[in-house]
This record gives C-alpha cells, structure tokens and sequence, in this order.
C-alpha cells in the first residue's frame, strides 16, 4: 500500500535519528530551534546569529505498544503482554527536517529570520485495538472473532514550508522584559491521505468457506481521500511528491522574564532571568489541494480472506470489494494547531528546572486534520553555552 509504505519510510527515519526536541527547545541557545517552538525567542536570543544547514527531528507516539529501556538494551524478543488493544487506541508519527535557515540581530530590541522545513504527520485517532490488529494482519488469525467500531479517523500529510520570522522586545525596564514574535509562513502541500471508519463491524470466521481460507463480513461506512500526491516510482525505491498545493500559515507568541537581580545572575550563561514565562501557538492555517477526491463507500460484503489479501493497495480493496456510494471534492487541509504554555526557573545560572504544557487545538475526531499528542513535560536542565544537558 501506497499509504503503509510512506508510514514505514516515516518510521525508518525516527529509526535512523531517534532524537526528541523536548528539552532543548527551551534552552537559552537552542536559537532557530527554539523559534519554531515560540518566535518570540528570535530576540534577545544568546546566539546573536545562526546559520543552520540540516537537521531532522521524528517521533513515533502511541497508546497501543509499549516497552522499558531494559528491554530495548538486552535485545529481549516483543512480546504479546507489550501489546495494548484497547478501546480506543492512538497513534501519531512525525518528521521534521529543517533545511538551511538563518537568524540574526538587527538591533538590540528587533531580530529576523527566515526558516526552512519539510514535515510530515500520521495520525490514527480512536480506534479498536483489536480492529488494528485485524488490519495489520491482513486477518491472517486461527481464531474467530466479531468487533464493532463506533468511530475512527486517520490522516497522513506531508508539507514543505518557508517561514519569515520578527521578533522584539516590547518591554525591557529593571525587573520586567516582555517580546513577542510572530512567524509567517508559505506552505507547500506534498501529499495528502485520510480515511473514516463509521459504525463498523468485523465478523472473522476462521473456518469460512474451506478449513484453510477464512471468511470476512463487515457492514458500515469508510469515507477514504487522497490528493494523489503521493506515488513510488516503478521500482518502488523511491517517492515523488506531485502537487500544486498551497497555502498559508503562521506561528505567533510572546515570553515574559522576571528579573529580579540581574547583576547577580553569572553572566557566563547569559541568562539574566530568574523567571521565564512563555505562550504561543503554532501552525495556523491550512492548505487547499485543488482536485482532491473523497469517496464512500458501503462495506457491506462478505468476502475470503485470500481476495481480501489479494488486493494489496487498501484504495483498490474498497474499489474493488465495496460499494462506492458517494463522491465529493476535499480541498482544505488544515494543520496540526497546537498552544504552548512554558515556564522557565532558573535556579543558580547553570541549572534551570522547565516546565513545557503542549495542547492540540485539533480535535481527535476532526476529519482530514493532523493533531499532536497533548502532553506536560518537566525538564530538570544543565546549560552552558557549547554544552547543556536535559532529563525530560
């Protein structure tokens, strides 16, 4: 399948650079950074400039798997208590890699920059674990089994962005430093995919037609979109991304520093606050794909699981084992908006202690809509200027 095959290239790279920005994006030198984070770091930022060439961010998150360090180090095999099929399971993967930027200072109190990155999100909201089993096995089980699924959402987008940051300083007297920031966004849409699942049912039985070929019966509705921007090469090795997608997008926020004794504070860190206080919100806007098609389809059938494997494209199974039943046009896709809220303590100028809140604006049902995962973080963090250490 086109879509699981992105999936695994999006996974591979989190294998290849497993690294999490949580942490350092608080940091007082994380510089670009920090700016896709709250644009209000641009200024007054302790990296008076920046060029970056490339760097790559990813994450696989999910309520469905779950492992300890132990087991990760000694190798040890997965096994079936690892696995959570729950209710309502989740999953999002993402990819950022930022491509050449810069930032610096014009002024004291006014800083720019202009910012590079391409992205990509998958998410799955909602959905039985059992149902997701099912899937990934192609219902390739020994064992009967009936499920039913009330509702379910996927989405898989990928983008390429420009961003032109400004950023200064509003306030600065003895004790209070207020600046704010915002970033203004060009986006490029590279693909877009998403399907929901509405009053499902599954009945696998084992048996089926011959001993050896199970029998598939499901009723309710898929609705199932594509862009078609996304397609592998004949020799399946490589993927292009085709679209005339477009859009447009921002990043805006505002930090507040308590600086009750600035010349108190050692000046090697630079960091001249004792408290650091941070709100913004991050990817507003969406993107329109001209001529994207959404279709649903009836999924009432009763089917062999040997046709149902035979089908290796997931938009092939429903357009050649289903009922299409209605098709629209789907133009916007709107972007994974989220609110940050930090704060920032510093307790000696070398060892601060950061407490980051990260909120989805999304809703996990919202349909053809990436979200991410809602989470609070405490970081206890070592800084200095060519060396900081972070424990989220």
């Amino acid at each position: 399948m086109r879509i699981l095959n992105f999936m695994v290239f999006l996974f591979l790279i989190n294998m290849a650079s497993a690294q999490n920005y949580y942490g350092y994006l608080s940091d007082n030198y994380s510089g670009l950074h920090g700016v896709t984070l709250n644009p209000a770091n641009l200024t007054g930022s302790k990296l008076r400039t920046e060029v970056n060439l490339a760097s790559v961010n990813a994450s696989v998150n999910n309520d469905y798997f779950y492992t300890d360090f132990g087991s990760l180090f000694e190798g040890s095999d997965i096994g079936d208590d690892q696995f959570n099929a729950a209710e309502n399971n989740n999953f999002a993967i993402s990819a950022d890699i930022m491509g050449p930027s810069f930032m610096f200072n014009l002024s004291p109190k006014h800083s720019i920059g202009v910012i590079t990155r391409a992205r990509a999100f998958f998410n799955i909201n909602e959905i039985k674990g059992e149902l997701f089993d099912a899937f990934e096995d192609d219902f390739d089980s020994a064992n009967d089994f009936s499920l039913n699924e009330d509702e379910f959402t996927s989405t898989l987008h990928g983008w390429a962005e420009i961003g032109v940051a400004y950023a200064r300083t509003l306030i600065n007297n003895e004790q209070h430093y207020l600046k704010g920031g915002v970033t203004l966004k060009y986006l490029r849409g590279l693909g877009n995919a998403y399907a929901k699942g509405t009053n499902l049912s599954v009945d696998y039985d084992a048996d089926g037609f011959t001993p050896e070929v199970g029998t598939i019966t499901t009723t309710g509705l898929i609705e199932y979109g594509s862009s078609q921007g996304i397609s592998q090469n004949e020799d399946d090795s490589d993927f292009e991304f085709e679209s005339d997608a477009s859009g447009y997008g921002a990043d805006i926020g505002f930090i507040y520093e308590w600086r009750p004794a600035p010349s108190d504070l050692d000046d090697e860190s630079r960091s001249n606050y004792k408290l650091k206080l941070g709100v913004s919100i991050t990817d507003i806007g969406s993107i329109d794909y001209e001529g994207a098609e959404a279709n649903t389809y009836d999924i009432t059938n009763s089917i062999d699981e040997n046709t149902f494997e035979s089908e290796e494209d997931f938009e092939d199974k429903l357009n050649n084992l289903y009922t299409r039943i209605a098709t629209e046009d789907f133009t916007k896709v709107k972007l994974p908006t989220a609110l940050h809220i930090t704060a920032d303590y510093n307790l000696d100028s070398q060892f601060f202690i950061n407490l980051r809140s990260d909120l989805s604006l999304r809703k996990a049902n919202e349909l053809n809509t990436n979200k991410i995962d809602n989470a609070v973080v405490v970081t206890p963090r070592f800084e200095r200027k060519w060396f900081s250490f972070y424990l989220p």
